[in-house]
């Protein structure tokens, strides 16, 4: 379950546009507890969906996504990677099964140090997301509740 949820914020975040979320309405213990953890981020955009709230922004010169509950707990980070960052025995089955596919975004997901990357790959119409473990093993995400 905890998996599905988190491939489903990856998704949901990477997939789709949130609305925007004006940066004096952030909920005082979301924005306290982002203050505190990522002090020094840069270019802060906030946005809520029902199920998380997101702020994208910049530290140490990377672009980084921080996934909240109401109460101001992290769920998780993500990042976007290249594919080069993931381990090599996946990167090599996704350029053998997925030949035909072109590499559109790999994406880090860490969940309080338990870290999986997400891959979006398309070959005109078709798309996929593959789930890549942190030990190489890779399926098929087919989505929330499917």
């Amino acid at each position: 379950m905890k998996k599905l949820f988190i491939a489903a914020l990856i998704v949901v975040a990477a997939g789709t546009s949130a609305f925007a979320a004006d940066v004096f309405k952030v909920d005082y213990k979301v924005k306290s507890s982002f203050e505190a953890r990522f002090a020094g981020a840069q270019n802060v955009v906030w946005s809520a969906k029902e199920a998380f709230i997101k702020a994208a922004f910049t530290i140490a010169e990377e672009n980084v996504e921080a996934f909240f509950d109401g109460e101001g707990e992290l769920i998780g980070l993500s990042r976007q990677v290249d594919l080069k960052k993931l381990p090599l025995n996946a990167i090599q089955k996704i350029k053998k099964e997925y030949a035909a596919y072109q590499v559109t975004e790999a994406i880090e997901f860490d969940r309080d140090g338990d870290k999986s990357y997400y891959v979006s790959l398309e070959d005109g119409a078709k798309k996929q997301i593959l789930e890549v473990s942190l030990y190489g093993g890779i399926s098929k995400y087919k989505g929330p509740g499917k």
